[in-house]
């Protein structure tokens, strides 16, 4: 097993050469032998190892007795430990969730700040690990994202265990003359892990011998599926997205796209602009999707207070609570992505823009204070209508300006600054309704194209 372990670090480029390891030791049989594995490769690696035992202060005396059992384990073998007390039963009732995922928290909590932001965090789950978690992940109606199981390595944690049986672990420790410490909890199929462990799997193995393995395995080569799925789905996003401010995706595109690669396009979409995929469902990326084949206007809510607004054929990403305070009234902030050879109503604006472009030989149309003549090649970004964020700028003459200073100067009543139009490439403004136009994107002896801007008031 040792063996197949190094190959397993070597494979996956798991601890490099001279890594600090934070080695979470339970006294369990699969943390033993992972302890005792490492120590053992150490020397050769110049790995600098550091045992943690985590004290959940449910179990009593029982839970003392592993404590004491882990420090005399890592003394034993000259491997630094510390032990580390947390309330879980107290902070299960403060944050409204299980003994169980509540304890794994404070694990990972304790294992990160000890291992800091260049040291490596091993952990002991092994092939029938993998089996529990998938079959688990399965039966509550999970993706192929979730059917990957436990990665080998996931940021700064790593698995050397993952492909190793609890049978060849156990046989492992009786081969070395390792002691371990059995959790009396593990036995209780109150806990749904429990019961897959001692009831299901076991009748799973009867009817198809070295089925455990199997799914460990198959995990694996999900795995492997889920990463390549998602390189594709990233390069489709960056066919598809418009524009990152606000996330805007091209609907044409999206139709074009398989479903199981445009199903991952929305949700990198909403990762990308939300920061997280926390509190989205299946059912937020089927409304998503029928968008896509819904009139202009519509709009489905999603997680974290985010709104997707179908406007003409742009998919549209934004966050519904955005709200800008003025003179003690609230203005939502609103966003219409702009094309060429179109006319797009901005109905929180309360306009209506049009847009076309003409050679530098054929300027015959009349600039006034609705329409705009702009060098077509300088707009290096997508288009928008929408109204003041901050840290938006113009470029006047002498260099660039806030459009909060700008306005200031102007005098410009608060109560009417969030609800001027602005044309808008990136933070850049093109033009502010009824005021200025950026000398940025002015025409000159140069242009070769013009690009019109008309707004009408409706």
């Amino acid at each position: 097993m040792l063996e197949k372990v190094r190959k397993t670090i070597q494979k996956y480029h798991m601890l490099p050469q001279g890594a600090q390891i934070v080695i979470g030791l339970s006294g369990g049989a699969d943390s033993v032998a992972l302890c005792h594995i490492l120590h053992t490769l150490a020397k050769q690696y110049a790995w600098q190892l550091l045992a943690v035992h985590v004290h959940h202060s449910l179990r009593e005396a029982e839970a003392d007795e592993d404590a004491a059992f882990a420090q005399s384990f890592a003394q034993q073998y000259d491997i630094p430990c510390q032990i580390r007390h947390v309330p879980v039963r107290q902070m299960a009732a403060q944050w409204g969730k299980g003994l169980e995922e509540t304890g794994r928290i404070l694990r990972y909590e304790i294992f990160s700040e000890l291992a800091g932001t260049d040291g490596k965090i091993a952990v002991a789950h092994h092939a029938n690990d993998q089996a529990e978690t998938l079959l688990m992940r399965l039966c509550r109606g999970t993706g192929l994202q979730g059917m990957q199981g436990m990665l080998p390595t996931r940021e700064n944690v790593v698995r050397p265990l993952l492909f190793c049986s609890r049978a060849e672990i156990e046989t492992y420790c009786q081969t070395m003359g390792l002691c371990y410490r059995t959790d009396s909890t593990n036995q209780d199929t109150v806990y749904a892990r429990n019961h897959m462990r001692h009831e299901v799997l076991p009748l799973l193995e009867k009817m198809y011998a070295g089925s455990t393995q199997h799914l460990a395995e198959a995990a694996s080569r999900f795995a492997e599926e889920n990463a390549y799925m998602q390189q594709e789905a990233e390069n489709a996003f960056a066919k598809v997205c418009i524009d990152q401010s606000p996330q805007t995706l091209s609907c044409t595109a999206l139709i074009q796209l398989h479903p199981a690669i445009r199903r991952r396009v929305l949700r990198f979409a909403v990762q990308q602009a939300k920061g997280d995929l926390h509190n989205l469902y299946q059912s937020h990326i089927q409304a998503m999707e029928e968008l896509l084949y819904k009139q202009s206007g519509k709009q489905v809510q999603i997680t974290g207070g985010f709104c997707v607004r179908r406007i003409q054929d742009t998919l549209l990403l934004e966050k519904q609570t955005d709200r800008c305070k003025t003179n003690n009234t609230e203005t939502l902030l609103y966003a219409y992505p702009l094309a060429v050879g179109e006319t797009i109503h901005a109905e929180a604006a309360g306009c209506k823009i049009r847009l076309w472009t003409s050679h530098a030989q054929n300027t015959d149309f009349v600039q006034d204070d609705c329409t705009k003549a702009f060098d077509y090649d300088k707009i290096t970004q997508a288009l928008y209508c929408r109204n003041r964020r901050p840290g938006d700028i113009i470029t006047v003459s002498g260099g660039t300006k806030k459009i909060k200073k700008l306005w200031i100067d102007e005098k410009r009543p608060l109560n009417q600054r969030e609800k001027i139009p602005l044309i808008a490439c990136g933070a850049q403004i093109v033009w502010i309704y009824g005021g200025q136009v950026s000398k940025k994107f002015t025409p000159t002896a140069d242009t070769k194209t013009y690009l019109w801007i008309e707004i009408k008031k409706e």
